[in-house]
This record gives C-alpha cells, structure tokens and sequence, in this order.
C-alpha cells in the first residue's frame, strides 16, 4: 500500500511539474551556491567540490531521495566551469538521473563589485519502474511491469551580481521544456507532459558582527509556469576561529506553510560538513522529518595575471 501511494505521488510530481521534485530540493541552498545556480562557477576564491545527500519523508518506505556531486572553477581570467551529476529518486517507481556542464563569464563593475552570467548544458533520464507496485487496476496498459526510461537534452542560465558581503541572482532550468517520452503518460496532453521551466530567485547578505563572528542571511523564491510561488528563509551564525583557520556555524530556515529546518556547520584544513533537518509544519501525512548532508571540499585557485579578481573568500560562504 505504501509502494503504491509513493506511485500516485510520483505520478502527480510528474503530471503536475512540482517544483519541489521535477527539479530537486535542497534545504542547505546557501551552502555550495552553484547547484541552485550555473552563474556561481568560478565565482569563488576555490575550486569548490560538493557533494550532498537528502532523506526526504524519513521513515517512510520508498520516501523520496536526492545523491549529487558537484564541482565549479576558474579556468581563465574571469571564465569559469562547472559539472553536476544527480541521481533524483522521487518516490517508489519515479526517478531521474542527470548530468549538467557549466559555462561562466564574469564582468567587473565600475563599484568593484561582478555580475556573472552562467550557461548550462542539460542531460536527464527520467525513469518509470512498475514492476514493484500494488496497483487498483491490475490490466491498466500504462503500468507494464517493467522499466521505463526516457533521455531528453534541455539547457539552464542564470545571472548572479556580487560583492565583498552579498549576493543576488536568477537561475531558469528547463529553459526548452523538453517532452517526457514515456509511454506510461503518452495519453496526457503534451503541455503536461514535459519538463516545465523553474525560476529560482536567490538573495544572501553577510553581516559582521566581529572579527569572529558574523551573521549570513539568504532566501530563494522558486515557482514555475503551473505551480505557485515558494519562498526559503535561511539564516545563520558563522564564528571563524582565526588561530586555527577553523568555521564553526549553526543556523535555522523556514519553508513557507512546509516546514521548518535547523542546521549546524563546520569547516576545518578546506573540508567542510554540514547537516539539515527538516521538520514538516503542512501536516504532510507521508513523513515529517527530512535529513540533509553536505560535505565540501575547497582547493585555492591559482591567479591568472594582472587583474584578476576573486572576492568572497570570507563572506559568501560556500562551505
């Protein structure tokens, strides 16, 4: 019964174009800023790998789950470049696999501050597995017992500005809303069934308290051409232990009308790690809890001549 409430889930996810499931969430979106995106890479003073884990509806069976590994650099004077692997598993029979390369130009303003514009390449396989589900209609065509899959080609872009102590950018993924071609949903109509475009509008402003301590706040609105507006409230406290080069952070968020989240952070010798958890206040009968983990590791870019600037070594945290 479980499998087959997942299934029902997983089908409206992809009929409705969900924004929480067809493009993954993630709670910790201030940390490693370039998979929310594509203009973050080669923003930064490293070269920024990433990679994170996220138990969506914990202790439910078949609940959503999201693996990724990232990595964003310099590769010139202010051009950048990044890669993003996932593997999406959006409950019981729907999941998808995806890989995206990232190309970034950055441009210096007259304020010293940079606007940098991003381009991403995408490729997706989407899957639909009914061979494990306790279904009503046992002689339904659409649900063969089998796996399906389905791969399909689209493209992201986004602009970030920045300066010493803040961020502000838009991201659009799906940007050509390439068509899901599976056979399960062939009889929906075609504007239903396709990758709908989502539009991430992402804030950060760092605020020093001290030398050690300082205060990040962030929010990213998210909605799409058929799903309503969802906004992120993410705050935390970032104490840096100068004599031993060592971060230490603790922070909380809220998911308008879903949930709320708490997290704690550190980053020691370029290694950082940081865990979320999410507490579910919409009355989500599925699962209230939600788990989150990001490990980062960060490599100092070299300079590329005269002129070459890279802020934020301090204040637009990645770790």
């Amino acid at each position: 019964m479980k499998r087959l409430i997942i299934a029902i889930c997983g089908l409206f996810i992809i009929t409705a174009s969900a924004d929480a499931q067809q493009r993954f969430r993630r709670t910790s979106f201030p940390i490693n800023q370039f998979v929310v995106n594509p203009a973050v890479a080669g923003t930064e003073a490293y070269t920024v790998f990433g990679t994170s884990y996220r138990n969506q509806w914990a202790g439910f069976e078949g609940a959503p789950t999201t693996m990724l590994v990232s990595g964003h650099t310099t590769v010139a004077n202010s051009l950048g470049a990044g890669m993003l692997i996932y593997k999406d598993d959006m409950g019981g029979a729907v999941s998808q696999t995806g890989i995206e390369l990232t190309g970034s130009y950055q441009i210096t303003l007259p304020n010293a501050d940079q606007v940098s514009f991003g381009l991403t390449l995408q490729g997706t396989q989407f899957g639909f597995d009914s061979s494990d589900l306790n279904v009503w209609d046992q002689d339904d065509p659409a649900l063969t017992g089998g796996v399906e899959t389905t791969f399909g080609m689209d493209a992201a872009a986004g602009i970030l500005v920045y300066g010493d102590d803040y961020s502000m950018g838009i991201a659009v993924s799906n940007l050509f809303q390439d068509e899901l071609a599976l056979t399960t949903f062939s009889a929906l109509d075609s504007a239903d069934n396709k990758s709908h475009r989502h539009y991430r509008f992402i804030g950060s402003y760092t605020y020093d308290i001290s030398r050690e301590l300082a205060v990040q706040s962030s929010g990213m609105v998210r909605l799409t051409e058929v799903t309503p507006v969802q906004a992120d409230i993410y705050s935390r406290a970032i104490y840096t232990h100068r004599k031993y080069g060592s971060q230490y952070w603790a922070g909380a968020g809220y998911r308008v009308g879903d949930a709320l989240s708490f997290s704690l952070g550190m980053l020691y010798a370029n290694v950082g790690i940081g865990y979320s958890y999410d507490f579910t206040t919409s009355g989500n009968l599925l699962g209230r809890h939600s788990h989150e983990v990001n490990i980062t590791y960060l490599l100092p870019n070299r300079k590329f001549g005269k002129g070459y600037r890279r802020v934020l070594d301090r204040s637009r945290l990645v770790k």
